[in-house]
């Protein structure tokens, strides 16, 4: 532990003296100084911190202060599990070197600091609530996995205090919530950690509708898995993009001169998913084959009852699906620009909110296999719930269930 002391202060006011200011470089002298008192507020006296703990401190103060101790001063260490050997109180002490607070200040201390996981925990919904979303972002990332998550989830709530109110961004406090609930849900797919692909059978149709993110081995899964006479792969990258369809072969190209033929404009896997699956079904209807459509756009379905067969979402963590699409563009860009390669990162970085889509889409497949199984108003309700978000209510479970077999 350094011997470096630290301080955060609103401004320069003093916690321990009420509305009191203090100058910059003087002696403060303590109201009150009972330091073993079992009462931690007739204590009294000045605390401070180390630059092992200070991030952990971070919620008490706008401004970091360096802390000197006068010759006369007493110097107590206060014994405590959340910052062990952190605590300090002093009957007086000198302020001075005041320092912004800053996410460069914030990341100095997180690589310094020395604290136990628990706290590290907590560290994550202070910086949160304070607004810090990428260092908070990335203690998740370093520290949490899914054997301590309900810990994390349950220190990040009680983290914040009635007392912090005043300075508690909720938006990117809730933001940060939602990261920790992806790692948690057994359905989602989140930023940080790989999850098995989900799958599930909704009709007897000899149909394997494969999606996940850019990046997340979608291809690979179905190379792997599908790659036989008993499997017509369909890649509607290749059907639809006009660079890959030059290239493309076998089903592909046979779909991908079809849509060219049938529609003078080329439709749009965005905003034309239900035609595009209804005519791929079509065209591939007296093969028998099992049809397998790798395509990252199922979430943009808008009727989601036309889906037959199996459903399989890869569910790699969005971090590594980023970096996989940035590997592949600099492996087909051997000769790039610098500029163009960072236009394209901009670009991909719109995959951490994409895959709130494909979320969507899964909690959706998810009720729905439930609904199929067992209609009752609970799962009714779910369902109607997840609906609301296409700007879809219905009135009764019967209105629903046609929905979902159109």
């Amino acid at each position: 532990m350094s011997k470096k002391y630290l301080k955060w202060v609103f401004g320069t006011n003093i916690a321990n003296k009420e509305n009191e200011k203090f100058e910059i470089g003087k002696v403060i002298t303590a109201d009150t100084w009972d330091p073993y008192n079992d009462d931690w507020d007739r204590r009294g006296g000045f605390n401070f911190t180390n630059e092992e703990c200070s991030l952990r401190w971070m919620s008490r103060g706008d401004t970091l202060y360096e802390v000197e101790l006068p010759s006369d001063a007493e110097l107590v260490e206060v014994k405590n599990n959340k910052t062990p050997g952190g605590i300090f109180i002093a009957n007086k002490i000198i302020l001075k070197n005041p320092i912004p607070i800053s996410d460069d200040l914030l990341r100095d201390f997180y690589k310094k600091s020395e604290l136990p996981l628990s706290t590290y925990f907590e560290c994550i919904g202070l910086l949160a609530s304070r607004g810090y979303y990428e260092l908070a972002l990335m203690i998740i990332k370093d520290k949490v996995n899914k054997e301590n998550i309900d810990n994390a989830i349950d220190k990040v709530k009680k983290a914040l205090k009635p007392w912090h109110e005043g300075n508690i961004n909720y938006d990117t406090y809730n933001k940060v919530v939602e990261e920790l609930e992806e790692i948690k849900s057994p359905l989602l797919i989140n930023r940080f950690i790989d999850k098995k692909p989900y799958i599930k059978k909704l009709t007897d149709d000899n149909i394997i509708n494969l999606t996940g993110q850019s990046g997340s081995g979608k291809s690979y899964y179905a190379n792997e898995h599908f790659k036989t006479d008993d499997y017509l792969i369909i890649d509607t990258d290749d059907i639809f993009s006009d660079a890959r369809f030059d290239k493309a072969k076998g089903i592909n190209k046979e779909l991908g001169v079809m849509f060219r033929k049938k529609y003078k404009k080329l439709p749009d896997l965005g905003n034309d998913f239900d035609l595009i699956y209804e005519d791929i079904l079509n065209y591939c209807k007296g093969t028998n084959k099992t049809i397998v459509i790798d395509c990252a756009q199922f979430h943009c379905i808008k009727d989601i009852g036309k889906l037959k067969g199996t459903i399989i979402i890869i569910r790699t963590c969005i971090d590594t699906c980023y970096n996989r699409t940035i590997l592949r563009w600099l492996k087909q860009h051997k000769e790039y620009k610098k500029e163009d390669l960072e236009k394209y990162k901009q670009r991909k970085k719109s995959i951490y909110n994409w895959y709130k889509y494909t979320n969507t889409f899964i909690e959706k497949v998810d009720k729905i296999k439930e609904y199929r199984s067992s209609p009752n108003k609970e799962t009714f309700n779910a369902i109607n719930s997840a609906y609301e978000g296409d700007g879809k209510v219905f009135n009764s479970v019967d209105d629903l269930f046609n929905e979902l077999n159109k």
